[in-house]
């Protein structure tokens, strides 16, 4: 065969295993999101990015905002649909996501790989669009957003400082913000709020306390002693006026009376706790049992489970298998789901919310 001719097979061989390979390279190279559909009581399984940690759910439109450590973004995923809507990247290590409902903004707060400086991130959350940026102070962040005030609030546990941002937003849907902080203990970290009360809920993990702050005056009104190293984040049940604090040392699920500020319940839960939800179709709260103190990345002795405990009588039903490292979790009371962040396992898993769970 003529070289030239020679050339020619080659060039057309090459081209022709280009065009067989290429789906898989764009696979590869290109790896979009993956929901697969489950049953029971798995309802599904989303990969959409590394380490997911925070996780919120808009209860209006049933939306599930995820923040992933590495690389740090925010998705938008529609469970209804079973896809990803959006996915925005924000700093460089997402550490906590929470959603306005009244207006359905999303929050979410990360760190630099430094540790030297803090962000948070307001994002629209049909959009994804980023809609408000400012800076924090650095540390192992907690986020918290009182919807009737506006104010959203950003702990740092290395500071010592609480972040205050008393937003505004004009009629052409820009957001300006008045910022102030506040200093609350040595190492605050977990915070919740309770917007019909007007109360500023701030776990110090050294301390191992719950200071309870009147949000108009910021006046201390309560210290409230808690099991050893509460963390993010603080689960607050605005309806009945309960705290759930989780304790990740302590290994335990303490529950206090907003009216009284007084600890009502301790509940021993899965070496080191981290993620709860209490806003349930059954009534019942679950907590992820991490399992370690996130010191290092697939850790051997990652837990795999979250605990069931009844909400009313804080009875612990029994645990359910979820993945390694499970952290944050949410609930949509309307749709019975739970949703789990499980971190070592780089998913998001859906799960029923039945009281026939396997536990």
């Amino acid at each position: 065969m003529p070289h030239c001719d020679y050339k020619k097979v080659l060039r057309w061989r090459y081209c022709v295993l280009f065009i067989l390979l290429a789906p898989i390279l764009t696979l590869l190279l290109f790896s979009p999101p993956v929901h697969a559909d489950g049953g029971f009581p798995i309802i599904g399984v989303l990969h959409a990015g590394q380490r997911p940690e925070g996780i919120a759910v808009d209860t209006r439109t049933h939306m599930v905002y995820i923040a992933y450590e590495f690389p740090s973004f925010v998705v938008g995923f529609d469970p209804i649909r079973g896809k990803v809507r959006w996915k925005v990247a924000t700093g460089e290590s997402a550490t906590d996501v929470q959603v306005d409902i009244t207006n359905h903004r999303v929050y979410t707060i990360s760190i630099a790989k430094s540790g030297e400086t803090g962000s948070l991130t307001a994002l629209d959350g049909g959009s994804g669009k980023i809609l408000f940026t400012a800076n924090t102070a650095p540390g192992d962040d907690g986020l918290a957003i009182d919807t009737q005030r506006q104010r959203v609030y950003v702990s740092s546990s290395d500071t010592g400082i609480i972040d205050v941002f008393s937003l505004t937003t004009s009629p052409t849907g820009k957001i300006s913000a008045l910022s102030s902080t506040l200093k609350v203990g040595s190492h605050p970290q977990a915070i919740g709020v309770n917007s019909r009360l007007g109360r500023l809920y701030v776990g110090d993990r050294s301390a191992h306390t719950v200071t309870v702050i009147d949000e108009d005056s910021s006046r201390t009104l309560a210290t409230i002693q808690v099991a050893a190293e509460p963390v993010q984040p603080l689960s607050v049940d605005e309806t009945r006026g309960l705290v759930y604090v989780v304790c990740s040392t302590g290994q335990e699920l303490d529950v206090i009376d907003g009216h009284t500020n007084k600890v009502i319940a301790r509940v021993p839960v899965s070496p080191y706790p981290e993620g709860i939800a209490s806003n349930t179709a059954t009534g019942r709260i679950y907590v992820a049992g991490e399992g370690n103190k996130e010191t290092t990345f697939n850790d051997v002795n990652s837990g795999t489970t979250i605990t069931a405990i009844d909400g009313q009588s804080f009875e612990l039903l029994g645990t359910l298998q979820v993945g390694r490292a499970p952290d944050g979790v949410a609930s949509d009371p309307a749709l019975r789901r739970i949703y789990v962040s499980v971190e070592d396992s780089d998913a998001v898993v859906e799960i029923s919310d039945s009281s026939n769970l396997p536990l």
